[in-house]
């Protein structure tokens, strides 16, 4: 081997490194320009299954500061809910400042996608039978928007076509647990 082989070997470590986050995938657009999120990936298995290292390398925040009225606040709250739209099937809506609320019809379903969506370093977290997921007046479409869409696409078609259906039962079992061991105490402490 010689020193320019060794060189070239260490110039770009994080080719190689496991920990680094996941590649971006180039936007596709429509002909009316807008963009074609349910057509970025050759398939959506390739993008669930690409496992790994987490999305982001930093963890994707809510802005709860923002401002709901501004431009940039109604384009990434429409922009998401199109996107998570077209790449889920799941129907998103604007919640309190900084969060869309995305339904999908389980709690177990919406626990376990807000969990894998905050391992791709998306802050996220379920009520009921809804996930959240952070939205904002700074976020851009080839950055924070983008970034939401796609942990969401990964996340529900994990769900979908990879998840056994042994553990969606034991996790809806788990929570069904979970509201009755709560009923009971509530019970007890009257």
């Amino acid at each position: 081997m010689t020193d320019d082989s060794i060189r070239d070997t260490n110039k770009s470590p994080k080719a190689s490194d496991k920990r680094a986050p996941m590649a971006s995938a180039p936007l596709v657009y429509n002909p009316d320009h807008t963009v074609a999120w349910d057509q970025m990936w050759d398939t959506f298995c390739v993008l669930a299954r690409a496992g790994g290292p987490s999305h982001r390398a930093a963890m994707l925040r809510a802005q709860l500061e923002a401002d709901r009225m501004r431009e940039g606040y109604l384009l990434a709250v429409s922009e998401m809910i199109r996107g998570i739209a077209l790449v889920s099937g799941l129907q998103a809506h604007a919640a309190q400042i900084g969060w869309l609320a995305i339904e999908c019809g389980q709690v177990s379903k919406a626990r376990w996608l807000s969990d894998q969506i905050a391992q791709e370093n998306v802050e996220s977290y379920y009520a009921g039978t809804q996930f959240f997921v952070p939205v904002g007046e700074d976020f851009t479409l080839k950055g924070e928007i983008k970034n939401v869409i796609t942990v969401v696409a990964k996340t529900t078609h994990s769900w979908t076509e990879h998840l056994d259906a042994t553990v969606k039962t034991s996790l809806a079992w788990e929570e069904k647990l979970k509201t009755f061991t709560m009923s009971i105490q509530r019970w007890f402490r009257r």
